[in-house]
């Protein structure tokens, strides 16, 4: 009896062309004009069915949020983002439902944009 043994990103069902060791990228199904998120987790959701140019853009941009996260200076919960754009400036909370998520005029986003 035969049996093909699976690779890994198959098996374990990360992007075999974007991951990396510390940053595992995984391909799901995200909300609509959603490319990619950044978890607090240290990974990465992109949206099924982009090309291999754009998952490449969204995970760069992506790990820019990644290292505001490991620096403190970006939050995500389910209402709120909270931001802080250097040790000097105060923290700002946002609420969620007010933002257009994504849109280079917030400081976080506009960090990334730039990078």
């Amino acid at each position: 009896m035969a049996f093909k043994l699976r690779n890994k990103s198959t098996l374990f069902g990360y992007d075999e062309q974007t991951s990396t060791f510390d940053t595992p990228v995984f391909e799901k199904k995200l909300g609509e004009n959603i490319m990619a998120e950044a978890n607090r987790d240290g990974t990465i959701f992109i949206n099924k069915g982009l090309s291999p140019e754009q998952k490449e853009e969204a995970v760069e941009h992506e790990k820019v949020h990644l290292n505001q996260m490991q620096q403190n200076r970006l939050n995500y919960t389910d209402n709120e983002v909270i931001w802080k754009r250097d040790t000097k400036s105060p923290m700002k909370v946002y609420k969620r439902h007010q933002l257009q998520e994504g849109a280079a005029e917030l400081e976080w986003e506009n960090e990334a944009y730039k990078a």
